[in-house]
């Protein structure tokens, strides 16, 4: 670094001569005149070493805050980090008690994941007592994150030992939360577990299922969880794996065979062997049985009959493929509200121990809505908003359906999850044109989602030029147009130009209004943004030629529509009218298979029950939220969707 000093002249008129002495200057200022050079001197090698050695400002130590300030501000993710970089210059025993501390603030900052990672490089031998204590405190948090209580439990026994008295309040806090989730149903029932895997040394069928029963409490999440733990007991892990297994393959058990063996490969040392294993599967899954006297109620005559008849098919079929020894009767409804209510009270007298139905919305209400309810129900509608259950009955009254209010709110997630932001919304000016859109606007911008345009056509309408032209800006282009020809009093060549910030259509339509207004769009330079529309779209008879129009449009579906994609595959059944009743149909199946399985979908919220119309799990309340499968159209046909979230593609 090269430092430049000028010597500045002084004023002569401040000056101040002094006269000399005898030809010199006097001794006393001479003296003086060197005592301030030489001090001078000192003043500048001082001022270039400094120079020299601090190239840019830096503050002075006691403006920084350490760690521990920086804790008590409540700043854990920088004192986390002060503790880190002090770390780096510390002796072993001290570095190690500072990343015992940057760990826990890590947690307190809720970054679990930086704390697992400063933990690799803590070594418990280099650690004191107290940080010994810390160290376990932290592990026990992670263990309480991860949902393993006894884990934490035993930490923070050992943390006791030599605990600072600063850690006193974060043992409190977690010693809370531990006794919190230990009183939980859940880890009472692994307790259980524990106690018969630990009392069974070799296979034993009834000990065996009743370990997996004991379980049903505990969701599959957390058994996901848990039998992943590295630390837990290596015959408990194998079993919760099992149940796992076992719970995922009990309603489809077309792939329990290679699930069990890749079970074993992951638990080799398991005291059940994959046919020991397979066993218990089969005997667990016998378990589940249809209630002994089924009562339905649909309607036989009036505006759902149709509807009913496709029903009654569909849960016929699925009855003689498994009856599981119950019997079936079938009472007659209406229109009327009342005629549900006799047949509910007729079912009563028939001795019937479960009711599936009614149908119709209103039917379902007036029949809930009865005093001194006490029988169980899998109404085939929604179940009323502010519906409770009598008391004795939670988790037996369940509402099944194929809303079109709930599929437009799953195609809006499903619009998100693929990664589509914003929306351009069209329906029909209709009641249930208006009930499509709201549900999807509201569920899309629940997710983030932004609603950038919205439109209402008629139904009758066969030309939707002037609202696309309008919706997609096409409109403002042409007047742009217009204004420079009016200008420039010259005639141009012109494209018109649609908006550019819509990425993905939610069409309500039936399937003849969608075949007008798909290829209306492709005229209008919007062909290439994705569209999203109801399952209305599709009729549910195969039509590959007249679909032809809708090829690429995205639609909620039912599996069974997916499975039966070609008139040769769908039944000769009058009630399905060549399709257009399949919903329906699958629904009946679905009615009379998910029996068996209501009560575990109530205990374990991730239990998915695959039926023929959606995927079924249980909600908060007694509704069962239904996920429809995901379609497209290709070639006219519906097809299966595969689209991952956030991929979404044009």
């Amino acid at each position: 670094m090269r430092y430049h000093f000028a010597v500045m002249p002084t004023r002569e008129k401040n000056r101040v001569p002094l006269k000399p002495e005898s030809g010199r200057g006097h001794p006393w200022i001479s003296a003086t005149r060197s005592l301030v050079c030489r001090l001078s001197i000192v003043l500048l090698i001082l001022a270039l070493s400094a120079c020299a050695t601090r190239t840019s400002w830096e503050p002075e130590p006691e403006s920084i805050l350490n760690g521990d300030a920086l804790f008590a501000q409540r700043q854990f993710a920088a004192a986390a980090e002060s503790w880190q970089q002090q770390a780096l210059d510390a002796e072993k025993q001290q570095a190690g008690g500072l990343r015992v501390r940057a760990a826990d603030a890590w947690l307190l900052a809720g970054e679990p994941s930086n704390a697992e990672d400063l933990l690799r490089w803590i070594d418990r031998e280099d650690l004191s007592p107290a940080d010994e204590s810390r160290l376990d405190l932290v592990l026990a948090d992670l263990a309480l994150r991860n949902n393993q209580p006894d884990e934490a439990e035993l930490l923070l026994e050992n943390a006791q030992t030599n605990l600072p008295a600063t850690s006193r309040q974060r043992y409190d806090n977690l010693h809370a939360a531990m006794l919190q989730k230990i009183a939980a149903p859940g880890f009472r029932d692994i307790s259980k577990a524990a106690k018969i895997s630990s009392s069974m040394p070799y296979y034993d069928p009834g000990a065996s299922v009743e370990l997996i029963r004991s379980l049903e409490n505990v969701s599959s999440a957390e058994l996901s969880i848990r039998s992943d733990n590295p630390r837990g007991e290596r015959q408990l892990t194998g079993w919760l794996d099992l149940a796992l297994v076992i719970r995922e393959n009990l309603v489809n058990p077309t792939g329990v065979t290679s699930a069990v063996g890749e079970w074993k490969l992951r638990n080799p040392h398991h005291v059940l062997t994959v046919q020991q294993a397979l066993d218990t599967w089969l005997r667990y899954r016998q378990l589940f049985t249809p209630p002994r006297k089924i009562a339905v109620l649909l309607p036989q005559s009036g505006r759902l009959q149709s509807a009913g008849e496709a029903i009654r098919d569909g849960l016929m079929s699925a009855y003689l493929e498994n009856s599981g020894g119950a019997e079936v009767v079938f009472f007659a409804t209406s229109d009327d509200q009342q005629s549900a209510i006799s047949a509910y009270f007729n079912a009563l007298d028939a001795g019937a121990d479960w009711i599936i139905g009614p149908l119709e919305k209103e039917s379902v209400e007036a029949m809930l809505n009865l005093a001194g309810m006490y029988t169980p129900v899998l109404a085939l509608n929604d179940l009323p908003a502010d519906f409770s259950p009598p008391a004795g009955l939670a988790g037996q009254i369940n509402g099944l359906s194929l809303s079109q209010d709930h599929e437009a709110a799953a195609i809006a997630r499903h619009a998100v999850e693929a990664g589509f932001q914003n929306a351009l919304v069209m329906a029909p000016e209709s009641p249930w044109g208006e009930r499509m859109a709201t549900a999807f606007e509201s569920e899309f911008l629940q997710e983030n989602g932004k609603i950038i345009a919205a439109t209402r056509y008629l139904e009758s309408q066969n030309d939707h030029t002037s609202n696309l032209e309008r919706v997609l800006k096409i409109d403002e282009s042409k007047a742009r147009k217009q204004r420079l020809e009016n200008t420039l009093q010259m005639t141009l060549e012109f494209e018109p130009v649609r908006r550019q910030d819509i990425d993905v259509i939610f069409l309500a339509a039936n399937s003849s209004q969608a075949r007008l207004i798909r290829p209306q769009l492709r005229f209008h330079e919007a062909g290439d943004i994705p569209v999203y529309a109801t399952s209305r779209i599709y009729s549910g008879q195969p039509d590959p030629k007249t679909n032809q129009d809708l090829n690429g449009v995205r639609f909620p579906a039912t599996p069974w529509q997916l499975a039966h994609p070609s008139e040769d595959n769908i039944p000769e059944l009058a009630s399905i009218r060549n399709g257009s009743r399949s919903s329906l149909f699958a629904l009946g199946q679905d009615a009379w298979n998910l029996l068996p399985w209501l009560s575990l979908m109530h205990k374990d919220p991730d239990f998915v029950f695959p039926g023929q119309s959606g995927f079924y799990r249980s909600s908060m309340g007694e509704a069962l939220k239904r996920q429809p499968a995901w379609a497209e159209f290709r070639a006219g046909k519906p097809a299966l969707l595969r689209i991952s979230p956030g991929q979404a593609t044009n």
